[in-house]
């Protein structure tokens, strides 16, 4: 699980061709931070000729969300709708230049110099395209599911959010006409671009399992503790799947009656589309999203580098998916960063509801390390597996990772 630092780290990569004597050391570190960052903005200018004008094409981006029957009312669901609407640049000759002298200051500058790796490669600029566009704040969006409809506003980072009741006869109509299951669209429209079409994946909110999945490390090989590989395997590299988690997740969907997937990972939704295509490559289950979004507000920045930001992210929408059903959860991570606290954390809480936790030792790990001992005190041991080969994890999730569930 990432933090996404790398997307500071190449901000600050650019800025050591700044002389230090701009910044006054006697200043506090946020205010010596925010004037290094308006520099940046103005370098960035001036190298590049940047120009708002040359944001010219309006997109929307419908993030895969989820929608669930009211615990007080089997007559109602809950339809959730999130997505995110911005402006895309056109001409891209200023990344290609901007990035690769990103990576080279990168590899000159803030890589430890005794680490022997380099970037052999070509900078995939379609994958750090989304973190350049422009959020289009306090847009009208019109969001129509059958036969209902709802206008909505983008936040001021271009985001919307938002729930849309129906009764459960309208969701059945829908489902009928769209001959599905367990997925209905809905089309989302603004005045100066054509519909989208979102993807609401419906939980049945009494009976089945959910399975809540990080993806760095977890499903998607990352090495986020070496910051010049989480670079290159980011922005360059192909994206390459943890060996045999999808076998497992498939196995999974097979084997147990009405088992759902929910990808909440702390990484930039500006690498959503990409995130989906590797899912579909590699035969992942489908599933819902929940990711965070980066912007370049200086606020922003300290916060999306925060651990603790990745940890109340994922704890806000574990409770929520929690108090909105009263299913069972299994939930999946890795050690990178804090997946073991954060499902300890939930578990302690929902002590009946969580079936099994399962981490990823991406260090190799025993489950007689003490952080793990410390994270899951108290939650008994048939409940949490650390494990390096997902064989190790059994199919039947009935069963529990050490022991038989009561």
């Amino acid at each position: 699980m990432a933090t996404y630092s790398f997307v500071l780290v190449l901000c600050l990569a650019f800025a050591c061709t700044i002389d230090s004597r701009h910044l006054d050391h006697h200043h506090s570190k946020e205010h010596r931070v925010r004037h290094l960052w308006d520099i940046i903005k103005g370098k960035f200018t001036d190298k590049f000729n940047f120009d708002n004008r040359h944001f010219r094409q309006h997109e929307m981006l419908l993030f895969p969300d989820i929608g669930f029957q009211s615990l007080n009312s089997n007559d109602t669901w809950k339809i959730i709708v999130h997505g995110w609407k911005y402006e895309n640049p056109v001409r891209k000759s200023w990344l290609e230049i901007g990035a690769d002298v990103w990576m080279e200051k990168f590899t000159k500058n803030l890589i430890n110099q005794n680490d022997k790796l380099t970037i052999n490669g070509s900078i995939n600029y379609d994958r750090l395209r989304t973190f350049f566009v422009s959020d289009e704040s306090h847009q009208l969006i019109t969001i129509s599911i059958g036969d209902h409809e709802k206008s909505l506003s983008t936040d001021k980072y271009g985001q919307f959010l938002d729930q849309i009741e129906m009764t459960n006869n309208d969701v059945e109509k829908s489902k009928k006409e769209q001959g599905s299951d367990n997925v209905i669209n809905y089309e989302a429209t603004t005045n100066d671009n054509p519909k989208s079409i979102g993807i609401v994946r419906l939980i049945e909110p009494r009976h089945g399992i959910s399975i809540i999945s990080d993806i760095d490390d977890t499903i998607k090989i990352s090495e986020v503790f070496d910051k010049i590989r989480l670079i290159a395997n980011t922005f360059i590299f192909p994206f390459k799947p943890v060996p045999g988690m999808s076998d497992l997740y498939q196995q999974w969907q097979k084997s147990n009656k009405n088992c759902t997937f929910h990808y909440l990972s702390g990484m930039p939704d500006q690498l959503y589309t990409l995130t989906q295509e590797f899912i579909d490559d590699n035969n992942f289950p489908d599933g819902s999203f929940h990711m965070r979004h980066f912007g370049w507000a200086i606020g922003t920045l300290f916060d999306f580098i925060h651990p603790d930001a990745t940890f109340n992210h994922k704890m806000s929408y574990l409770r929520f998916f929690l108090s909105n059903t009263i299913r069972d959860f299994v939930l999946v991570g890795d050690s990178g960063e804090k997946d073991p606290e954060t499902y300890a954390t939930i578990t302690k809480e929902y002590p009946e509801r969580i079936r099994a936790i399962f981490i990823r030792a991406v260090k190799g790990e025993s489950s007689n390390d003490q952080r793990f001992l410390n994270a899951f005190q108290s939650i008994p041991k048939e409940k949490w597996l650390i494990f390096d080969d997902p064989k190790q994890i059994p199919i039947d999730l009935s069963r529990a990772p050490n022991g038989i569930f009561p």
